[in-house]
């Protein structure tokens, strides 16, 4: 039985695209990180690889063929009638930045195994948010404002 993997491309808070490709997860991994490798910029950028993992939980009973594609996952069951495993997800990270103490990525891969269409659904919303960046409230106050709030904290 071939492996489905499940990648999307999320830049700058919108994912760009999401599919699902033949071919096991780890394998996937490399052909990307290589591909990606020539768009990083190592004079403006990190170059990150992350494995991570994500809980699924379906509910039971599960197909033969599902309990098969998940048994390596450590599957499980909860008294409450679901199957809970982990699969591994990879975040490729070639586009990011500091600001101030936070890591920012504007470009990820995402890959992970293809477990169904709400989880997949699940994982684009985590990329998206994942590079949005966070906006800074700047205020400019003048000199005049600036020593009225100095002069308050005293």
């Amino acid at each position: 039985m071939s492996e489905k993997t499940l990648v999307i491309r999320a830049e700058e808070g919108k994912v760009m695209e999401s599919k699902v490709v033949e071919g096991k997860v780890t394998d996937v991994v490399k052909d990307i990180a290589y591909k990606v490798l020539k768009e990083w910029n190592p004079e403006t950028s990190d170059y990150v690889i992350i494995r991570d993992k994500y809980e699924v939980s379906l509910k039971l009973p599960l197909s033969k063929e599902d309990f098969e594609r998940f048994s390596k996952y450590n599957i499980r069951r909860t008294p409450d009638g679901y199957a809970v495993f982990e699969v591994p997800v990879y975040v490729v990270s070639y586009e990011n930045e500091w600001r101030g103490d936070d890591y920012i990525d504007k470009k990820v891969y995402v890959i992970c195994t293809y477990v169904n269409d709400e989880v997949k659904k699940d994982i684009e919303s985590w990329a998206l948010e994942s590079t949005k960046g966070r906006k800074s409230l700047e205020i400019e106050l003048s000199e005049e404002e600036l020593k009225e709030l100095e002069e308050l904290e005293e």
